[in-house]
């Protein structure tokens, strides 16, 4: 009778022993699954058609605007990372009094291998720009990407105007992402607008000049 109490006492602490080493597994198992859920989450809301934030800037009167475009938790991939952004000549009840030109520059922290393009409405390519790079007293680079007098907005009428930003982390870059993660890239936009100067004299000019004086 010892004899059998011995054997079923040592057959429950196997047992113990196996259902604790299951527990064990299955609770780190169910933690690794969360992590990769986690993580596809935070990339699926990444590789979004369009990500926000979106900005927007009001051109009322000659001035500079900015707003600062931060990317943190990209990866390389096939397909670009989309972000637009819209100018106004009115916001609100305010609107511009005279016609407006404005140009867009885009700088970059050129931390990670990017391509950057801009598109104006929904097929217009905006490629007329002018790229320089400059550094700053830490040795900082910034690229530069200056769409100079890219868009007139009249005063006669309320105008809005969207572009699109089209963000590319190549795919060749892939088997190196392990060395970009945690790196942060920020990317200004920046709009510059004048006040339009008529170089020539049209009929209705001439009309409105002799009306007032």
């Amino acid at each position: 009778m010892k004899g059998i109490k011995k054997i079923l006492k040592n057959f429950n602490i196997l047992e113990l022993k196996k259902y604790l080493v299951l527990s064990v597994i299955i609770l780190i198992a169910v933690i690794l699954l969360s992590k990769v859920e986690i993580t596809e989450a935070k990339y699926e809301t990444q590789n979004s058609t369009a990500i926000t934030p979106n900005f927007a800037f009001f051109i009322v009167d000659v001035s500079t605007q900015s707003a600062s475009l931060m990317l943190d938790n990209i990866v390389p991939r096939s397909q670009p990372y989309i972000y637009t952004f819209q100018v106004s000549n009115f916001k609100g009840v305010k609107k511009a009094n005279v016609d407006l030109t404005y140009s867009i520059e885009l700088i970059s922290t050129t931390n990670l291998p990017l391509n950057i393009e801009l598109y104006k409405g929904n097929n217009t390519s905006t490629s007329n720009y002018t790229e320089t790079v400059t550094t700053n007293s830490d040795g900082v680079y910034f690229k530069h990407l200056l769409f100079g007098s890219i868009s007139t907005m009249g005063h006669d009428a309320r105008h809005t105007e969207t572009y699109t930003l089209l963000v590319e982390f190549p795919s060749s870059y892939m088997n190196e992402a392990n060395g970009y993660a945690g790196v942060i890239e920020l990317i200004d936009i920046e709009i510059r607008a004048e006040q339009v100067v008529v170089t020539s004299w049209s009929k209705e000019n001439f009309l409105e000049y002799h009306y007032w004086y």
